[in-house]
C-alpha cells in the first residue's frame, strides 16, 4: 500500500456542538467521495471522517473542497491511521483511560504542541493537560461539561487550533482505520 493510499481521520471542529457548525453526516460523506476519496464513513455526528485519500491529503485544500460542497466554513485536523496508533500508545493518562474514560479527551492540534510537557492549569480547577506532539491529552476528575478549561482556554494555552475528542471516540476511530489497512 502507497503511503498516499494510507487511510486518515478527518476531525472537523465545532461540528454539531452546541447548535453550531450544523453538518449533516451524509453530506459529509457525499462531500468527501466527490472529492475522490474513497472508503468514506462517518463516526458519531461530531465530524469524524475517515477515508482512504485519493491522494497525499493537503489540508488546506480538503479545507476548501468540503467548505465548497457543504456551505458552511469548516476547519480541519487530519491524522494519519499511525499517527493515531501514536496517540493511543503515548496516553500519559492509561488508569484514566482504563477506569474513566468519559473525563479523558486528546485535543488534536493543527501544529506542533508547546515545548513543556505539563500545562499550569491551577486556575481552572483539577484539570491535569500534557502536550505531547501535536496532542494534548486532558484529564477533567469532575466531568467536561462544567469545566472552564474550555477549547478557547486549550488554544491559548497550546498557541494552536485545535478540536477535541473524547477518548472512546479515538480508540473506535482507531478501529475503523485499522479496519481499511
Amino acid at each position: 500500500m502507497s503511503a498516499a493510499a494510507e487511510p486518515v481521520v478527518v476531525l472537523l471542529r465545532a461540528v454539531n456542538v452546541g447548535g453550531t457548525g450544523k453538518v449533516a453526516m451524509p453530506a459529509l460523506r457525499e462531500a468527501a467521495a466527490d472529492l475522490g476519496h474513497t472508503d468514506v464513513a462517518t463516526y458519531l455526528a461530531t465530524g469524524n471522517l475517515v477515508l482512504r485519500p485519493a491522494a497525499p491529503v493537503e489540508v488546506a485544500v480538503l479545507t476548501e473542497g468540503l467548505r465548497d460542497r457543504l456551505g458552511v466554513p469548516v476547519e480541519l485536523t487530519v491524522r494519519t491511521r499511525s499517527q493515531i496508533d501514536a496517540v493511543v500508545r503515548d496516553n500519559p493518562y492509561p488508569d484514566v483511560a482504563q477506569d474513566d474514560p468519559a473525563r479523558l479527551l486528546v485535543w488534536f492540534l493543527d501544529g506542533p504542541a508547546p515545548a513543556e510537557q505539563q500545562a499550569d492549569l491551577a486556575r481552572y480547577g483539577r484539570e491535569r493537560a500534557t502536550w505531547h506532539g501535536h496532542e494534548g491529552y486532558l484529564h477533567y476528575p469532575d466531568g467536561i461539561g462544567r469545566s472552564r478549561l474550555t477549547g478557547a482556554v486549550l488554544d491559548r494555552l497550546s498557541g494552536r487550533r485545535g478540536t477535541g475528542r473524547g477518548w472512546r471516540t479515538v480508540l473506535a476511530v482507531q478501529g475503523l482505520l485499522r479496519d481499511r489497512a
